[in-house]
């Protein structure tokens, strides 16, 4: 499979061209490049950034760096980076006023989790989520594409022109879609598929397979039980709240993990990180809108988004007390139940023991 240079890309305007070739023009003649993903990245905005950065530099010459609020707190997301080389950069250490190319991805302008300085206008915005208002000043704007990933449309981005993947960017771009999709189940799309499918010539699955089989610390598994004692079933919905947690990222493994469950349809879990409230939202149907939920969820306390069947939000608590903040998580309970018309009266705990059926777990001879 032929490598093809600028110069061959741009003697041709095939459909599959065009998109590359905007992107390069809209990046082009910039020299510092910041590609920003949201706050507390997950794999789908680290490996499209990784993506980004491989176009930049392998076409216009241009090195970027990566950079992020918040914090990488899941194990799984900390070994993505530390098996693929990848350096993230914190926002607290960089400076905005000394970037002229300024790209988002997995994220927009205005969602509420991107920490950026007010009326910066990125020139570059790619994101599967839908699309924003605050997005329509960019240069380059891909967004509310019907696809899983924002990886996907990078990896098109580059796999549809025949070029040539390093083996850790298509790493990351397997991942990144494998996580997003749910281990490519209903959520993925056929074009995350196909894409998924052709990284495969080029990505390392060993690697990959060490990637989603971090080891994690014993504190892991005392949030597992905390989110598990405390959820709450309504109807077909599950509610379970963390408490303070040290990492955000485990509001969403937790809304993953109860939402197995086969009773259920949706999982909300919520969490304090840093003196605001994390939640984050799961569904399992096709049609399940759970940004739209989020939305009427968090009301006009804070921000979410989402698709599909996934979806988060933030809500700034301050230094309110702790009776506030109590009501806060009941009002964003509530709110969710209602939007999802669930019965608040069929009530019950995840681990109702009337549920159980008896089992002699003893070993013979014992």
């Amino acid at each position: 499979m032929g490598v093809p240079e600028e110069s061959t890309l741009a003697s041709g305007a095939s459909p599959a061209r065009r998109p590359l070739l905007a992107l390069l023009d809209a990046a082009r003649g910039h020299k510092v490049s910041y590609i920003q993903v949201h706050n507390n990245p997950d794999p789908d905005a680290i490996s499209s950034a990784v993506g980004l950065r491989f176009l930049y530099e392998r076409f216009l010459g241009i090195s970027s760096r990566i950079i992020f609020g918040g914090i990488v707190g899941r194990a799984e997301n900390r070994a993505m980076l530390r098996l693929l080389g990848i350096q993230l950069v914190p926002v607290s250490k960089v400076d905005y006023t000394e970037c002229d190319l300024l790209s988002l991805v997995d994220t927009q302008p205005g969602a509420g989790h991107t920490d950026m300085p007010t009326g910066r206008v990125p020139e570059v915005v790619i994101d599967h989520h839908p699309p924003r208002k605050e997005s329509e000043g960019a240069r380059y704007l891909d967004v509310g594409r019907p696809v899983g990933a924002t990886a996907t449309i990078i990896g098109e981005l580059i796999l549809r022109n025949h070029i040539r993947l390093p083996r850790d960017v298509a790493t990351a771009l397997m991942y990144g879609i494998k996580s997003d999709t749910h281990d490519l189940s209903q959520e993925a799309t056929p074009t995350d598929l196909a894409v998924y499918q052709m990284l495969f010539g080029y990505g390392d699955t060993a690697l990959l397979a060490q990637i989603e089989n971090a080891r994690v610390p014993r504190s892991y598994y005392a949030v597992y039980q905390r989110a598990i004692e405390n959820a709450m079933i309504y109807d077909f919905a599950s509610v379970s709240h963390l408490g303070r947690i040290d990492n955000p990222d485990l509001v969403a493994e937790m809304a993953d993990f109860i939402l197995r469950c086969e009773d259920l349809k949706w999982s909300l879990v919520t969490g304090i990180y840093e003196n605001t409230l994390h939640l984050s939202l799961r569904g399992n149907s096709k049609g399940a809108h759970a940004g739209r939920i989020a939305r009427k969820a968090v009301g006009v306390m804070g921000s979410a988004g989402g698709h599909g069947q996934m979806a988060g939000g933030q809500i700034p608590l301050g230094e309110c007390d702790k009776a506030t903040r109590r009501k806060i998580i009941d009002a964003v309970t509530n709110l969710f139940l209602d939007a999802i018309k669930a019965k608040k009266s069929l009530m019950m705990s995840l681990t109702d023991n009337s549920l159980v059926e008896e089992t002699d777990t003893s070993v013979d001879g014992d």
